[in-house]
C-alpha cells in the first residue's frame, strides 16, 4: 500500500511538471500543410499540396488577427512558387486566435514559364482557389488542412510513458479489463 501511495505521489509530481514545463510552441513558426485541387476551368482535375509558414508569437487571440507570412510554396505542374512570388497578400488571417484563412496571390511575369497567369489564395474565402490558365480562362478550386498546425507534444508524450509505465503496477492500472 505504501508503493502505491509512492506511485500517485510520483504521478501528482510528473503532472505538475507536465503542466509547468514551458510550451516550445508558444512562440514559435508553424507550418501547415494543406491539400488542394483544381475543380473548375482548363486545369480541373490538378491536385497539389502548398505549405505555409507563419510565427505564432505575434499572435494576441483576440479578434481578428493579420499575421504576414514566413514561407508559402508549391508546385503546380513542375513550376515552383515560394513567398518571394507572392504579388498580393501574404497573410495568415485569424479569428479569436484561430486560424480561419490564409491569402497569397500570384501573378506570374514573362519571361517566367508556369501553367497559369495567376493563382490566388483565400481571396474568395476560406479554402478557395481562384486562377486564370495561360488563355486567361477562369477556373477555380479549394484546399483543406491535410496536416494540423503542429503543438506540443511533450507533455502528452510524458503522460502516455507514465500511464503506461503504471499499467498493470497497481489495481488502478491493470494489465487486463
Amino acid at each position: 500500500m505504501r508503493r502505491t501511495g509512492l506511485r500517485f505521489v510520483l504521478l501528482g509530481v510528473a503532472l505538475a511538471g507536465m503542466l509547468l514545463l514551458p510550451n516550445p510552441a508558444a512562440a514559435a513558426t508553424i507550418t501547415i500543410f494543406e491539400n488542394a485541387q483544381l475543380t473548375t476551368g482548363s486545369l480541373a482535375g490538378t491536385a497539389f499540396v502548398f505549405s505555409f509558414s507563419y510565427n505564432n508569437s505575434l499572435l494576441v487571440g483576440s479578434g481578428q488577427e493579420f499575421i504576414s507570412l514566413t514561407s508559402f510554396d508549391f508546385n503546380l505542374l513542375g513550376s515552383p512558387f515560394t513567398i518571394a512570388d507572392i504579388t498580393q497578400g501574404g497573410q495568415a488571417i485569424f479569428q479569436d486566435g484561430v486560424l480561419h484563412n490564409v491569402t497569397a496571390a500570384f501573378f506570374t511575369v514573362p519571361p517566367r514559364t508556369a501553367p497559369v497567369a495567376s493563382i490566388a489564395f483565400g481571396f474568395g474565402g476560406p479554402g478557395v482557389i481562384g486562377y486564370r490558365d495561360l488563355n486567361f480562362e477562369l477556373g477555380g478550386g479549394s484546399y483543406q488542412q491535410a496536416v494540423p498546425e503542429p503543438s506540443s507534444f511533450l507533455s502528452v508524450a510524458l503522460g502516455l510513458v507514465l500511464l503506461i509505465g503504471m499499467k498493470g503496477r497497481s489495481r488502478h492500472f491493470p494489465i487486463s479489463s
